[in-house]
């Protein structure tokens, strides 16, 4: 058969079916949704499906293929007994199409039973998007209907910031190139890092596609990204699948010892709360929504599954919207809790501290950021926690660390830093202490006096700050001494950004003439006058890659060591063991 004619063939006899790949949650491994992925039912057809929308698209039929692929994908999923969130592929390019808006409702989506809030349109640019002013006005008109946006193959083509800032979409997916072999690729773990953070501050949620190994399961666990899906989770398939026990399992101990790599300088979340509402999953909804009801101090129930692990939440409002209306009741009175709940849910470790609870709470979208949060043990369900008493203890121990903090660059001081060095280097997970001492900055305060001083100071907690990721730790020793702990051995792109930043931050910090001789002219430490360089940094790094200290003295030898060869240097040094 001719390749044109297969588009004819499976456009006339509707030769499409769909098969679902979940998207799991990489901090509780259960699945979060479903990919709806569209494939060929002609037997022995030689055209994959990628090429069968190439080929629609040069015979301007891609609407038609379009709408097929969407009709088999929600016919199926009508089909499955349960509905987690349901990805949806739609060119970008079809998206504002007349068309597209007429066939694609929440009316559509209510003869499939199927609610706006479960469907995630997924943004696919295969070309060059030909009217963004309508492109962009139609993506508001689907957020305002209550569907949720994902953008497909981030770091690739056309998916670029430009297109994230102007959409501000609900999910990024991660392109499968990014993903590819990262736990050996410094520089992707960089371009992942950078974008986690990225998508952190603009409440957006990070999917990272086509994860088909065990190290690169761990390797975008470690780097905080929300969401996975791939081979090693899960296969596409008819049905909507659960992934493997000892997968999800591996997921909970892998988010956990990320989550609690830095130790707690001041409490854990365990310390808070009280035992709350719960509800399995087959329990019907009317008797909840008639205990909320009754009892006005009651905000919420959590679902629980058949090992009471929290699957998602049924706060008040919610419910009471299922059930008000005209017809709200009778349409919700026999649906179960795990089919009325929403699955975003915050469940956390009892051992997480309070303080990243605290940022994990305020992380959520506008509409969830005040939903009380799941504390578990072992992975189940062991109380509960609200917004309010998180909120007052994290007021507290913010006024506790305010006296423990350096005044001057608002990082941690000796205290804090001691007792996370003493929680850290003996884990078993990689780590890495990495010391950063300003050489030559007695000589420039002198010559520039304090002033100057400490603006230099403040320029390199900013470096750190923006060079580190959310989850290192960031400390100043004193003086010119700082700190930064993290979870990875290989930190040598990480050392020479912060070396590379802190002298374009330096820069202005000097006469154009010093600046440009490179040296300055001062007294050293028995009164004489002489020539000192710019500043520069000496970077000590200490690492349990090849030597595994056992005591706080062994540990110590080997910083000293390591801080003695990089003060010996000349210049800008980075010495790591």
């Amino acid at each position: 058969m001719d390749r044109k004619q297969v588009l004819t063939e499976v456009l006339f006899n509707s030769s499409i079916h769909t098969v679902f790949q979940p998207i799991v949650s990489l901090e509780t491994g259960i699945v979060f949704g479903y990919e709806a992925l569209s494939r060929i039912s002609i037997p022995a057809c030689e055209v994959g499906i990628e090429e069968l929308f190439q080929i629609a698209h040069h015979q301007d039929r891609l609407w038609e293929l379009e709408m097929l692929c969407r009709k088999k994908a929600l016919q199926n999923a009508a089909r499955q007994p349960r509905h987690g969130a349901l990805f949806l592929n739609v060119d970008a390019n079809i998206i504002h199409d007349p068309k597209f808006r007429a066939g694609f409702t929440v009316e559509t989506l209510r003869e499939y039973g199927i609610g706006a809030d479960k469907v995630v349109i997924e943004l696919t640019e295969k070309s060059a998007i030909s009217d963004i002013g309508s492109f962009i006005s139609s993506v508001a008109h689907y957020k305002s209907q209550g569907f949720q946006i994902a953008i497909d193959d981030f770091g690739s083509g056309y998916s670029g910031l430009n297109r994230v800032c102007a959409l501000l979409p609900k999910f990024l997916k991660i392109d499968i190139n990014l993903i590819r072999n990262i736990h050996q690729d410094a520089l992707k773990r960089s371009a992942v890092c950078a974008t986690v953070e990225f998508c952190r501050q603009a409440g957006i949620q990070v999917v990272a596609e086509g994860i088909e190994t065990e190290e690169e399961l761990k390797a975008v666990i470690q780097l905080g990204v929300n969401f996975g899906q791939g081979y090693y989770l899960g296969r596409p398939h008819e049905a909507f699948q659960e992934i493997s026990p000892d997968c999800e399992q591996h997921i909970r101990e892998q988010s956990k010892a990320r989550l609690l790599f830095m130790p707690s300088t001041f409490g854990k979340v365990g310390e808070l709360g009280a035992v709350g509402a719960t509800a399995p999953t087959s329990s019907p909804s009317l008797p909840i929504y008639e205990k909320l009801k009754q009892t006005s101090a009651l905000s919420e129930f959590f679902v629980l599954d058949e090992e009471e692990r929290v699957c998602g939440i049924l706060p008040r409002q919610h419910v009471f919207e299922k059930f008000g209306g005209q017809y709200g009741y009778n349409l919700s009175r026999k649906i179960e809790a795990g089919a009325m709940m929403l699955p975003e849910v915050l469940a956390v470790d009892e051992q997480m501290s309070i303080e990243k609870v605290s940022e994990l709470a305020m992380q959520r979208s506008a509409d969830r950021v005040y939903d009380s949060i799941a504390v578990t043990r072992g992975g189940k369900y062991l109380r509960t926690v609200t917004v309010r008493e998180l909120l007052l203890t994290s007021i507290q121990l913010q006024m506790q660390r305010a006296t423990n903090t350096n005044p001057l660059t608002g990082l941690p001081g000796n205290r804090e830093i001691q007792l996370v060095i003493n929680g850290v280097f003996r884990r078993s997970e990689p780590w890495a202490i990495i010391y950063l001492d300003i050489d030559n900055f007695k000589a420039y305060n002198d010559a520039y006096g304090f002033v100057n001083g400490d603006a230099m100071l403040k320029a390199m907690a900013d470096v750190m700050r923006r060079c580190a990721g959310a989850e290192e730790f960031l400390g100043h020793i004193g003086g010119d001494d700082f700190v930064l702990i993290t979870r990875f051995h290989e930190v040598g792109g990480l050392c020479n950004a912060i070396v590379g930043e802190f002298h374009s931050a330096i820069r202005e910090l000097y006469s154009p003439a010093d600046w440009e001789q490179g040296y300055i002219i001062s007294k050293d430490r028995n009164g004489f006058t002489r020539c000192f360089a710019i500043a520069s940094l000496s970077v000590a790094v200490v690492t349990n890659s090849v030597h595994h200290p056992q005591t706080m003295d062994e540990l110590s030898i080997m910083i000293a060591h390591t801080k003695k060869k990089a003060k010996q240097t000349k210049g800008d040094a980075v010495i790591v063991v």
